[in-house]
């Protein structure tokens, strides 16, 4: 059931990635050169208000999770982890609206360039109904209730890619942006006619397309929530308890500065890069951020379902399985994202062009050391839930603290174009990935002396090696071969991948690291039978107790 439930996961957000893919090419395709710029004003954006989204979290997220998990009574958990939302969600906005106003009308700042006011707004909103829909997503986390969580999450792309095709497909009229330092009018002609009928919508959404594109973000967080509200009905929702305040609180509280730093380290880098550079800057960032981060998802969906799973075998003592439970969940992770990591790393430049268009070649480099950390970062991933569910809240807190702090300091280092590697031409996107890249190094490094102490994990796993190993065959092979033959279209993409996976597996194999109860593990999990039955029992209407 673990297998089958974390497979569900990276189904979900296998089609939530592909969705996204799919909306960034048409985007831009469409839009040509202001694609750049567009997805730098709305990751600006998005980053901006991300960065105050820690104070909707503080700690209490994960607090959630890991009292639901240890049988605390529901309805109070979700009764008072609701209050504990509500207000700091209300704090979040307070001091959002407060610093604009103070920006605007006491410092007497404008916004430009990245910087769009009215886009901040609605990211504002986005990241409210992101807080108030983690209540219900980190309740059904919790009882690893995976069905309800991913239908869910799956509502996001299928909302928002479809409005950000429309918004694409209407053109753009009268955009005044910076492009290369200067400001300049963008009107982009619709490429196909629109039924007269809908030409008032049309006309609006061409003259209000960057706030238009933003909105369908927004759109999006409403669908997730308002799906995971239907879902919700029937949970049990009592009376907030002072008890159980004062536990979230402990638990919450040796992590609560370092959620606030993880949050900011998370989008200071786009932050930095509009601040330093033009907003086109941060658009090559943050689309080759959203390709790479098309890997996590095979961490994502296994790290889910182990957070829970270890807390339960942490309250029952029961070490061993922690231990096992974590080095099977690595080994998974790294068998599936070491192929994926290396064909990134060997047609970076194609799939820049095929996802994307040539306008975003100049994020080539950053695409490739973005892999290199999705990859480690993921290898981190059970480490950290292991710490967290062993109930260790301040260890996690220690090491992650360092890492957040190393990533703004060299974020800060890195990203000017007068940074201490500009020497290198190591400034803007691809400084920003070096630091991310070495911060996530050095705390992968110190959860798993941490977790060695705990419950003696393996400093390092042989299996990871002959991955390592497997990956290299296949990248040289595939490398000679591309260069013998342009991939020029998605489908030739797709030869190389399945011809590299192939290569892959088959040495995998012959170095005895494949197995055959590997195999029979995948097949059980991707039984449709068997996925078809557990949708059906978790979904099937009934009160919670």
């Amino acid at each position: 059931m673990f297998a089958r439930k974390s497979f569900i996961i990276m189904v979900t957000q296998a089609i939530g990635a592909i969705m996204g893919m799919l909306g960034l090419l048409i985007i831009a395709k469409i839009w040509g050169d202001f694609a750049t710029t567009a997805l730098g004003v709305v990751g600006f954006g998005m980053a901006f208000v991300g960065m105050f989204s820690f104070i909707t979290d503080l700690g209490f997220n994960t607090a959630h999770v890991k009292r639901i998990s240890e049988g605390k009574d529901l309805g109070t958990c979700i009764g008072t982890f609701i209050s504990i939302k509500l207000i700091l969600t209300g704090v979040m906005v307070a001091i959002v609206i407060g610093g604009m106003l103070i920006w605007k009308y006491v410092l007497n700042q404008d916004f430009y360039d990245a910087t769009k006011e009215n886009i901040i707004y609605i990211f504002l909103i986005y990241y409210v109904l992101l807080s108030l829909y983690q209540i219900m997503t980190l309740t059904f986390n919790a009882k690893i209730e995976i069905a309800k969580s991913q239908t869910s999450a799956v509502m996001d792309s299928l909302v928002r890619v479809p409005l950000m095709i429309i918004v694409a497909l209407a053109g753009v009229t009268g955009a005044y942006i910076g492009i290369d330092g200067l400001s300049n009018e963008v009107n982009i002609t619709a490429k196909y006619s629109w039924p007269s009928f809908l030409h008032p919508l049309q006309d609006f959404l061409a003259s209000h397309a960057l706030g238009a594109f933003a909105t369908a973000y927004l759109l999006g967080a409403a669908a997730v929530f308002i799906m995971a509200f239907i879902q919700f009905r029937g949970y049990p929702i009592k009376r907030p308890s002072k008890e159980y305040a004062k536990s979230y609180m402990h638990f919450a509280l040796p992590i609560m500065f370092v959620t606030t730093l993880t949050v900011i380290s998370v989008n200071v880098d786009k932050v930095m890069i509009g601040y330093f550079w033009a907003a086109e800057e941060v658009g090559y960032y943050f689309a080759v951020q959203r390709i790479s981060n098309m890997l996590i998802m095979f961490s994502t969906g296994i790290s889910v379902v182990l957070f829970p799973t270890i807390s339960m075998y942490h309250v029952k003592k029961k070490f061993g399985e922690i231990r096992d439970t974590t080095h099977k969940a690595e080994r998974y992770i790294s068998m599936m994202i070491v192929p994926l990591t290396v064909f990134i790393i060997v047609f970076s430049g194609d799939i820049i062009n095929i996802a994307l268009n040539s306008s975003f070649q100049p994020a080539i480099h950053t695409l490739r050391i973005l892999a290199v950390f999705t990859l480690i970062a993921a290898l981190r991933m059970p480490y950290i839930y292991l710490v967290v569910g062993m109930d260790k809240p301040g260890i996690s807190a220690k090491i992650l603290a360092t890492g957040c702090v190393i990533n703004i300091i060299l974020n800060y280092l890195f990203i000017p174009s007068y940074g201490v590697l500009s020497g290198f031409d190591i400034v803007g996107q691809n400084g920003a990935a070096i630091a991310t890249t070495i911060s996530v190094l050095i705390t992968f490094i110190m959860f798993r002396f941490a977790s060695r102490k705990l419950v003696d994990t393996r400093l390092f796993q042989s299996q990871i090696i002959l991955h390592i190993a497997a990956g290299s065959i296949m990248g040289i092979v595939i490398y000679f071969l591309g260069s013998m033959v342009d991939p020029l279209r998605w489908y030739h993409l797709t030869c190389f991948a399945l011809m590299g996976l192939g290569l892959y597996f088959s040495v995998l194999w012959l170095l005895k690291e494949l197995r055959k109860d590997d195999i029979n593990m995948v097949m059980d999990a991707i039984n449709p039978k068997g996925i078809f039955q557990y949708f059906k029992s978790e979904l099937r209407p009934g009160k919670e107790e």
